[in-house]
């Protein structure tokens, strides 16, 4: 595939490269891992290109300051809102429901890579709607999760046990593009620039072997 011939101007999709849809980039780890943090980052730095797009995820959760930015809806609405056709992608997890917008669909055509934090579980379906999945696994030490789980307030010792207890082991599916892996346990800028230097490389559509 050609490299990228540069950014559609802003507001316009993306075309997409030779006639291809874009990668779907699926960020999956454990609680504490730092993944909402290394999105954020990367959402920030990659603004000004409109090859990007990093969704808002719906969740059954009032938004907090110290949380990722979403959209919140009450279970009511947010069942409503899927029967409606809302979500291209929904999953349950810790009691909340979360939802990907279905304009990803829209963007994946278009040929924009579309960068989202999901849930391990429901990495399948994933491969099953979107023609294009590459997998990063953010991942760090248990004793570094502990803290940072701890360091929000919401959960007691032991919920913050039972959570990590709960972590389900990353089952690739069959024809994901590529798999990566960061280690989050250092400064957050080491973590931050090898994940955007992972992006671009997705979406140059360079192959390249798990890396760890």
């Amino acid at each position: 595939m050609s490299p990228d011939a540069g950014p559609a101007p802003r507001g316009a999709a993306a075309p997409a490269e030779n006639g291809s849809p874009g990668p779907f980039v699926a960020v999956v780890g454990p609680s504490g891992a730092g993944k909402d943090s290394l999105l954020a980052i990367a959402a920030a730095a990659l603004a000004t290109d409109s090859t990007f797009f990093f969704p808002r995820r719906v969740v059954t959760r009032i938004a907090l300051a110290d949380a990722e930015d979403h959209d919140s809806l009450t279970p009511a609405a947010f069942a409503a809102a899927e029967a409606a056709g809302a979500f291209c992608l929904t999953w349950s997890a810790h009691g909340l429901s979360y939802g990907l917008p279905s304009e990803i669909s829209k963007r994946l055509k278009a040929g924009e890579t579309v960068v989202a934090n999901v849930s391990r579980a429901v990495l399948p379906e994933a491969a099953a709607r979107f023609s294009r999945l590459h997998v990063i696994e953010i991942v760090a030490p248990r004793h570094l999760l502990v803290e940072r789980i701890a360091a929000r307030g919401r959960e007691t010792p032991a919920e913050i046990d039972l959570r990590l207890r709960r972590q389900a082991t990353l089952d690739v599916p069959e024809g994901a593009e590529g798999v990566h892996r960061i280690h989050n346990d250092r400064a957050i800028d080491a973590a931050a620039a090898a994940f955007i230097a992972i992006l671009r490389r997705v979406r140059r559509s360079l192959p390249h072997p798990m890396e760890g």
